[in-house]
């Protein structure tokens, strides 16, 4: 009887659902955010909001499962981010008629994310000046917005199982 009350004092749960509760109302704010066609000022507020939440469990994950989680959401805030500066560059470039509509400059701070997810790139010649740019399509953002709900699949498949 002393061994079972011994393994059963021992036993540990894998995953306290409390420590993500905050994290996980940012996340689905974040989404519905999008979903409701929140403006690029509103969606940058509930990215910053998960960010911070993330941040404030960041080095408290106190079992495997936990840690699994915690990177998970790292990884959604990251998907989300890149999602954020093409929305950035579509926007900052369009009033200026350089960049053709439905494309979006594929700038220092955009070339990771193209790498990132091998989006197609066209290269474009400024007349003016004889240089060359490249431009991505704008759908790459629906791309990440997809990416991110895959994210939030394997988040709910790991505090589930």
């Amino acid at each position: 009887m002393f061994v079972l009350f011994a393994g059963a004092c021992s036993f540990e749960p894998d995953m306290d659902r409390g420590k993500f509760k905050r994290v996980s109302g940012a996340a689905q704010a974040v989404k519905a955010s999008l979903s409701a066609g929140a403006s690029y000022e509103q969606f940058g507020r509930s990215l910053e909001t998960l960010s911070g939440e993330i941040a404030a469990i960041k080095g408290k994950a106190a079992t495997p499962k936990e840690e699994k989680l915690l990177k998970a959401y790292a990884t959604l805030a990251e998907v989300y981010q890149d999602g954020h500066t093409l929305w950035k560059f579509k926007l900052e470039f369009a009033p200026f008629g350089i960049v053709p509509e439905g494309r979006i400059y594929v700038s220092q701070d955009v070339e990771p994310i193209v790498f990132k997810y091998s989006f197609p790139v066209e290269t474009h010649l400024y007349k003016p000046t004889g240089k060359y740019w490249k431009s991505i399509s704008e759908d790459s953002i629906r791309i990440i917005w997809s990416n991110a709900d895959a994210q939030l699949k394997i988040i709910e498949e790991i505090a589930n199982n």
